[in-house]
């Protein structure tokens, strides 16, 4: 083989990659993948830009056997230790985190995690840009092992604040749709870091060059019209097809250069053919290391095909381009393909033979379990190849590289016979559904716990079985199928519970209470607590008794008997404080605030989430924590802080901590403040996990919020058909709570509406919740509903009674929302029965405590009853009350502002014409867009439209 020509045709692409370069020595450095169809010249152009560079470049590549985890980033810092053997020092107590990938650092860490490993790399890469511009290029990444491609989308955003570029190279053509790159160039398309240039064949006239660079003299147009269509413009294939060309001597001078020979054209149909064409001319012994390294793999080491191939062979392969060395005594051959055709070429006998001892010697020398397991594989050696397939999913698992061990622990399991349940099976079984659970692909976790449950079960396993229901049942609540859940543990139980693990049973049933508090079965809730209390009495579990009897008390609680349930709770809590068990007594002040929000006591709730997050904070308990955090945004927002409640959902967001709840809560919060676009995507996202996992307090609260956006937007069909859902789930449960708000928004809802079925049933409803638990939350909420049934069949004197009880009821609540709300139906109910003062009293009171809260559509509707009964609402509300009547919430002078934005005009105009400064302008044009939920002017004057604000 020729040594190769001048790069043709890429100046675009290689600009590109050079600006990549300098960003990165501006201190902005870059992920960019680098990708194409196999012979493209994708390395080629990934070496050009590396040699053009001043940056230190350091490389890595994957290879087709060794599938080591990290393997071609620790290939690159190997390749930078060698230069500087100290040159990680820096990283300090983070080596011994490194040292599990790279040895020769030294003493290495006892335990990791993967996060660890992460940041270790991290800080590795940080010290080796430091003070200088480095470029880190990754090839064959096609074949990388899958947490090397997680650490990538885990870096992408540090790689910004580094003097360094990483460019990641892989083949295109081929990948399968569930490979881990197609999940990577995901992930950063979705964090808006991907930066990838996709490398295209040549053309017709860069082919020619090409041509002209690879033979003695310059091509005819024939030549290069018919190598083009046959080539499609494939740089390898192309150079493969000149060296073919040459080596068949079919190529004569004609009058416009160098042609074909003879009638037909002898070339090769395929890259494969042009390769094979070119090894024609290989010496015997040069013949036999090629074979040698093909099955040795793209990169090889060369001592060890060396036992299997003479000096003379390697020797003449090097010479003539073949392969190449890399410095550290392996070698790689010039091209995959030219690898992946001499491969193919070798005849199956001779293949099996160089696999099996290629795998003696690797397994000799200590070699890469994975690449021995290939050879194994390849000779077709079975159960020695499994054998290896277990081993590498053990050193994956040691560096919590989990996709990799999954995806060995899978092989190695297809390999096992079926009738051989031997115990090393059924623990292969149980490691490989561990590694799936903790890489996050679930159903095959699924499949793997489900399998090792009936190989137990099979075996008269008790607590195997057990054991295995337990891991199922947990994995089926990652995945939201809370019944299968519930019906695993209850099988774990059966088993526990036979064969003498009381408390092993106690907590399977503490968390089989937990799904039926979820989905408001409560008195089954109940049942279940209390037999785990009793079941870890006998266990002498004061931590179980005291988590049995916390459940216990909210579940009674929330079944109406509030006062039992919160004396349950504090029992609980008091067990768990007396044997100082810190966790377990925040989960309890936890129960204990949902009992007391339950009550509508949320002063208290609030104290006792306080309590729970300090204990949190000093035991460092996340899951806790954030449990603490969800509800107490629930707390703030039903005691009407709404900043404060929304700047810790944006947290939990942020943090990808129960985002979904936190979207429901604030949700809620934006329908009320009147940013009903934004609180439709929230409530929607919420309602779309909470309904399948049966979550029942978010389902409620996402529906009974969509109901009130949608009403807010004039969707009065919409806003029903929530109403109904809502009734019907509650219908389903037995909750105390969660649905008040929904069901006497609901009730007011749909007696407006003429629904009298309707709103009797959502009165019919709370009637029910108001006698068993006698809340002063549910009876004024009752109150609410009798009221607006009252109304819309005309007894005003009724309504007026019953709505005015309610205002008194809710007055020694701490729901500022809510109480403005029915004070609002007062006023109208008060107007309608004749009295009017006291009417306008209370519009005006409802009026004022929506403005404190930033309640747009209730200070709106409120304005509006004022304006309906012949009132001046400037006079009797204010002066911003103008804006609120007509749903706008604007100014005078921002609906000035607005009339003329609609008509075109641009801020300096408006400033011009209204003798304001633009300054002021731009303040009011944002105001305006803020008020009207709206992100753009063309979007507000439309709004205004609908308001009829532009008459």
């Amino acid at each position: 083989m020729d040594e190769r020509s001048a790069l043709v045709g890429r100046e675009a692409e290689r600009a590109r990659l050079a600006q990549a370069v300098d960003r990165a020595r501006q201190g902005e450095g870059s992920l960019l993948l680098l990708s194409g169809e196999a012979g493209v010249g994708k390395t080629r152009l990934a070496e050009e830009a590396a040699a053009s560079s001043s940056a230190l470049v350091l490389r890595g590549a994957a290879s087709t056997n060794v599938v080591a985890p990290y393997g071609p980033v620790v290939a690159a810092l190997r390749g930078y230790l060698r230069v500087q053997p100290h040159g990680l020092d820096a990283c300090g107590p983070l080596v011994r985190h490194l040292a599990l990938l790279l040895p020769e650092l030294g003493e290495q860490a006892p335990a990791s995690d993967r996060a660890t490993i992460f940041e270790a790399l991290r800080c590795a890469l940080a010290e080796i840009a430091a003070g200088r511009n480095v470029l880190i290029v990754l090839d064959d990444l096609h074949w990388s092992d899958e947490v090397t491609l997680e650490l990538l989308a885990a870096l992408a955003q540090t790689l910004k604040e580094m003097p360094l570029t990483v460019i990641a190279v892989y083949r295109s053509d081929g990948l399968p749709r569930d490979h881990m790159l197609r999940w990577l160039r995901n992930e950063l398309r979705r964090s808006g870091d991907l930066e990838e240039l996709v490398l295209a064949p040549l053309g017709h006239d860069e082919t020619g060059e090409l041509l002209a660079g690879r033979l003695p003299g310059a091509p005819s147009p024939a030549l290069v019209r018919a190598l083009y269509e046959r080539t499609q413009g494939v740089p390898f294939f192309v150079e493969e097809m000149a060296g073919a060309l040459l080596a068949s001597d079919r190529l004569q001078a004609g009058p416009r250069g160098l042609e074909l020979g003879g009638d037909q054209l002898p070339v090769p149909d395929t890259i494969r053919d042009a390769v094979l064409m070119s090894a024609a001319r290989l010496s015997p012994d040069a013949r036999a290391a090629a074979e040698a390294g093909a099955v040795a793999g793209q990169a090889f080491d060369l001592q060890v095909v060396g036992r299997l191939a003479t000096d003379a062979g390697l020797t003449a392969l090097l010479r003539d381009g073949w392969i190449k060395e890399d410095g550290a005594g392996r070698a790689a051959f010039h091209h995959a393909l030219s690898r992946e055709a001499l491969y193919a070429d070798v005849p199956w006998l001779r293949r099996r033979a160089l696999h099996r001892q290629l795998a003696e010697l690797l397994e000799d020398g200590g070699g890469q379990s994975t690449e021995i397991a290939a050879h194994w594989l390849g000779a077709r050696e079975s159960s020695r190849a499994r054998d290896a397939l277990v081993r590498a999913a053990r050193e994956s698992e040691a560096v919590h590289a989990y996709r990799d061990a999954t995806s060995a622990g899978r092989q190695a399991l297809e390999l096992w016979p079926e009738d051989e349940d031997s115990e090393a099976r059924l623990e292969e079984v149980e490691r490989y559904a561990q590694s799936a659970e903790l890489a996050g692909d679930l159903p095959e976790a699924l499949k793997a716990w489900r399998e090792l449950a009936e190989l137990r079960g099979a075996r008269g396993e008790e607590l195997g079985l057990a054991e295995a229901q337990r891991r199922l049942a947990a994995v089926h609540e990652l995945t939201g199928e809370r019944d299968a859940a519930f019906a695993a543990r209850r099988l774990a139980v059966q088993s526990f519970a036979a064969n003498g693990r009381p408390a092993d049973a106690a907590a399977e049933r503490i968390a089989m209470a937990n799904y039926r508090r979820i989905t408001a079965r409560h008195s089954d809730a109940v049942e279940l607590a209390r037999t785990a209390a009793e079941e870890a009495g006998l266990a002498q579990r004061a931590d179980l008794i005291a988590r049995a009897l916390g459940v216990q008390g909210v579940c009674t609680a929330a079944r109406g008997e509030t006062s039992d349930g919160i004396e349950l709770v504090r029992s609980g809590l008091a067990l768990a404080l007396e044997h100082d068990l810190t966790v377990i007594a925040a989960e309890l002040y936890q129960r204990l605030a949902v009992a007391l929000y339950g009550s509508a006591d949320y002063g208290r709730a609030e104290e006792a989430l306080d309590e729970a997050l300090g204990l949190c904070e000093a035991d460092h308990d996340a899951s806790t924590e954030s449990a603490c955090l969800t509800c107490l945004v629930y707390v703030l927002r039903e005691r009407g802080e709404w900043l404060r409640a929304e700047e810790l959902c944006r947290e939990l967001i942020a943090h990808d901590n129960n985002v979904w709840v936190a979207e429901g809560i604030l949700g809620i919060i934006r329908g009320f403040q009147g940013k009903l676009a934004s609180a439709r995507r929230m409530l929607v996202s919420s309602l779309a996990v909470s309904a399948p996992v049966g979550h029942f307090h978010m389902f409620v609260d996402s529906t009974a919020g969509l109901a009130y956006v949608a009403a807010a937007d004039g969707a009065g069909d919409e806003a029903a058909q929530h109403c109904r859902a809502l009734m019907e789930r509650w219908e389903d449960s037995e909750d105390h709570h969660n649905s008040i708000w929904g069901l006497h928004w609901a009730a007011e809802f749909l007696a407006r509406r003429g629904d009298r079925a309707g709103a009797h049933f959502c009165a019919e409803a709370l009637t029910r919740i108001a006698a068993e638990s006698g809340s002063a939350y549910a009876v004024g909420a009752l109150a609410h509903a009798i009221g607006e049934t009252a109304l819309l069949e005309g007894h005003t004197d009724t309504a007026a009674q019953q709505l005015s009880r309610s205002v008194d009821l809710y007055r020694d609540l701490d729901l500022p929302f809510e109480l403005a709300q029915v004070e609002m139906r007062a006023g109208v109910a008060l107007a309608a029965a004749g009295e009017r003062a006291a009417g306008l009293e209370r519009l005006g009171s409802a009026y004022r405590s929506a403005r404190r809260l930033g309640a747009r559509p209730l200070a709106s509707e409120a304005a509006r009853e004022v304006a309906a009964l012949g009132e001046s609402v400037t006079a009797r509300l204010g002066s911003r009350a103008e804006g609120d009547a007509d749903g706008s919430g604007l100014t005078r002078r921002e609906r000035e502002v607005l009339r003329m934005l609609a008509v075109g005009r641009t801020n300096r105009e408006v400033a011009t014409e209204l003798f304001l400064s633009p300054r002021t302008v731009d303040m009011h044009v944002r105001n305006i867009l803020r008020k009207l939920d709206c992100r753009s002017r063309m979007e507000a004057a439309h709004r205004a439209g609908e308001l009829g604000l532009l008459a």
